[in-house]
C-alpha cells in the first residue's frame, strides 16, 4: 500500500512524538507519554495510569493500530484459546521488503497481575504501525503475544498484587484452572501452554522473551533479567544469551537511563558447594531463582535458542515499569540485530551438535554455581497504607546504594551423563506421547520386535511431598543404573532418537535423574515399579 509524501511525513512526526515521549520515562514519577493525536491510546494512557487493559481494550487498540500509516506491517492472528475459550491474540510484525533471517517472540501477562508487559507490547505495536524501529524490522520477523494469561487478565480485582505500586486492580496470577502458567511448561496441563508450544513449533524464534514483574527484595533497579538458568543449555547459546544481556544492560543505562541487573533476591543462606567456612556457613548475598524446565524461559532454551526473562520492579510506579519493559524489549531486539551473524551461526551450530557423532551430555544433581563478588544496588521503599478501598503500596525510594556482595546468578550440574543413542518406552502412555510431540520431540512406534542392548534404572526409593503442587505430587526417584543387557523391545515400543535437534528437550522430559521431567509430574508413575519404564539404548 502506497502513502502520499505528506502522509508519510506526518506519520514520521507522529513516530517521533511517541518515541520521544516514551523514552522520557526513565525516571520514576515521570510524566505519562503523550501519543500523537491520531494514534490510539492504551488504557493506562487514557486513565492517567490508574487502570490496566482488559482484553476488549487490547482488541480495540490493536484493531486501531492496523489503520495507522504503517498498519499493514501488523497482522493479527490467534495462537489458540484459553481454558475459558478466549482467543490468545498474536500480533505478527513484519516489513515485507526487508530481509528477515531472524525471528523473535515476546510474551506478556503470563501472570496477569504483572501487567506492564501487556501495556509495553501494545505501545511497541503502535510504534511499529507508525513506521518506527526499521533497524529491527529490516532483520527480524517479530511476534507479540500481549495477553497470554487471558482468563487471568479478566479476573480483575483490587488487591490481586498486594504492595504493587499501581494500578489498584489487576488480573490474577493463575489461569482459570488455577494453574501457574510459568510452572506448566513441562507438563502442559493448560491449553494456553499447549497453544504456546504449537506457536513455537510453527515459528521457531531465535529469541524468546517472557515479561514479568518482581515483588521480591527491595533493590535499586528499574528492571532485572535472567537468561535460561538450565545447566543443560547449549554452551554457545548460553554465551550468546549473556552477551545479549550485557549489551542490553549497557543500552538501557546509556540510551534510556534505566538501571538493570540479573534477577534475584537478597538472602542469607548456606552456600551450595561454594566452600564457605564451616564456622560461618550463612552468607548474605544476591541469589537467582530456579533452573528447572517448568519455567518457560528455562525450558525454551533447551530448544537451542535464546530465552530471556524480564522482571520490572513492582515498587517502581506503573508508568516507569511500562517504560522500562518497553525499552528492554527494544534493546534486546536491537542487540539481536547487532549480533545477527553470530546469532544465526550459534543456533545452527547448536542444532548441528545434536546430530553430530560426538555425544552431547546431560547434567543432573544441580546446585547453585560459585558466587561472584559484584556490586548490587540495595534499595528502600516507602509504604503507603491501604485506605478507602485502595490497597497498600510499596513505593520505590531513591536509586539504591551499591553494596559489593556475593552474587549467585547461575547453576551447575554436579554430575553429567552422555546422551544415549535413543530412549525406548515399551508401554507408552498416551499422555506421554502427546507431551513429547507437543514439545516437538520426534519419536516413532516400532512396527516389529527389535533386539537392542539397553540400560535400566533400578528404583531404590520414591519421594513425594505430602501436599499436591499445581495439580500433581512431584515425584523424585532415587536409584542406580544397571549394566547394559540385551532386551527385546516389543512391537508398539516408543522409540525416541537422542540425535535430533530437540535431544536436550527429550532428555529433560525422559531421564529418570532429570529433576523436572514427565516422571516428576507423575505421567510415568503408573509404570514405575522396581525399574523406571524408559530404557536407554547406549550410543554405539
Amino acid at each position: 500500500m502506497g502513502h502520499s509524501a505528506s502522509a508519510v511525513a506526518g506519520s514520521r512526526r507522529a513516530v517521533v512524538a511517541v518515541f520521544v515521549s516514551t523514552v522520557a520515562l526513565a525516571q520514576t514519577d515521570a510524566p505519562a507519554p503523550t501519543p500523537a493525536a491520531a494514534s490510539p491510546r492504551t488504557t493506562p494512557e487514557r486513565t492517567a495510569y490508574a487502570e490496566t487493559s482488559r482484553i476488549a481494550d487490547v482488541e480495540r487498540f490493536l484493531a486501531a493500530c492496523l489503520t495507522l500509516p504503517y498498519g499493514d506491517r501488523l497482522t493479527l492472528a490467534d495462537a489458540g484459546a484459553s481454558h475459558e475459550g478466549r482467543p490468545l491474540r498474536l500480533v505478527k510484525v513484519r516489513r515485507d521488503s526487508a530481509t528477515k533471517p531472524l525471528r523473535a517472540l515476546v510474551l506478556g501477562n503470563i501472570h496477569a497481575g504483572e501487567v506492564e508487559g501487556k501495556e509495553a507490547l501494545q505501545q511497541l505495536a503502535r510504534e511499529f504501525a507508525l513506521g518506527a524501529h526499521d533497524d529491527v524490522l529490516q532483520h527480524v520477523e517479530l511476534w507479540l503475544l500481549p495477553v497470554y494469561n487471558v482468563d487471568g487478565n479478566e479476573a480483575v480485582a483490587v488487591g490481586n498484587r498486594p504492595g504493587q505500586n499501581g494500578p489498584d486492580a489487576t488480573g490474577q496470577r493463575a489461569n482459570a484452572q488455577g494453574l501457574d502458567l510459568n510452572r506448566d511448561f513441562v507438563k502442559a496441563d493448560a491449553p494456553e501452554t499447549r497453544a504456546l508450544l504449537q506457536t513455537l513449533a510453527g515459528f521457531d524464534p531465535h529469541l524468546f522473551v517472557d515479561l514479568h514483574t518482581t515483588n521480591g527484595s527491595y533493590h535499586g533497579y528499574h528492571l532485572t533479567y535472567a537468561p535460561s538458568l538450565s545447566p543443560n543449555v547449549d554452551p554457545g547459546i548460553a554465551r550468546l544469551s549473556r552477551a545479549l544481556l550485557d549489551d542490553a544492560q549497557a543500552a538501557m543505562q546509556r540510551d534510556h537511563g534505566f538501571a538493570t541487573f540479573d534477577y534475584g533476591n537478597f538472602e542469607t543462606r548456606d552456600w551450595d558447594g561454594s566452600g564457605a567456612a564451616a564456622s560461618d556457613p550463612k552468607v548474605r548475598g544476591w541469589w537467582t531463582y530456579d533452573h528447572r524446565a517448568r519455567y518457560c524461559v528455562n525450558g525454551f532454551a533447551l530448544r537451542n535458542r535464546v530465552a530471556i526473562l524480564s522482571e520490572a520492579y513492582s515498587n517502581l510506579d506503573f508508568t516507569g515499569r511500562i517504560a522500562a519493559t518497553r525499552a528492554f524489549v527494544l534493546c534486546l531486539l536491537q542487540g539481536l540485530v547487532a549480533r545477527k551473524d553470530a546469532a544465526l551461526a550459534t543456533a545452527a551450530a547448536a542444532d548441528a551438535a545434536m546430530t553430530a557423532a560426538s555425544p552431547v551430555d546431560f547434567g543432573f544433581d544441580v546446585g547453585f554455581a560459585a558466587p561472584e563478588r559484584l556490586p548490587v544496588l540495595v534499595g528502600a521503599v516507602d509504604t503507603i497504607a491501604a485506605t478507602d478501598g485502595k490497597p497498600m503500596r510499596h513505593v520505590r525510594k531513591g536509586d539504591g546504594v551499591a553494596e559489593e556482595m556475593p552474587v549467585v546468578r547461575a547453576f551447575t550440574a554436579r554430575q553429567r551423563r552422555a546422551l544415549p543413542q535413543a530412549w525406548a518406552l515399551p508401554e507408552p502412555p498416551p499422555a506421554v506421547v502427546e507431551r513429547l510431540r507437543w514439545h516437538g520431540v520426534a519419536c516413532k512406534v516400532l512396527e516389529a520386535d527389535v533386539e537392542a542392548t539397553c540400560e535400566r534404572f533400578a528404583v531404590a526409593q520414591k519421594k513425594k511431598p505430602k501436599r499436591p503442587y499445581q495439580g500433581h505430587q512431584e515425584l523424585v526417584l532415587v536409584g542406580s543404573w544397571e549394566a547394559p543387557a540385551p532386551r527385546t523391545l516389543p512391537k508398539g515400543t516408543l522409540w525416541i532418537d537422542a540425535r535430533q535437534r530437540f535431544g536436550r528437550v527429550a532428555a529433560a522430559l525422559l531421564e529418570p535423574e532429570s529433576d523436572d521431567s514427565l516422571s516428576t509430574w507423575n505421567f510415568l508413575e503408573g509404570l514405575t515399579g522396581e525399574h523406571y519404564p524408559v530404557l536407554r539404548v547406549p550410543a554405539r
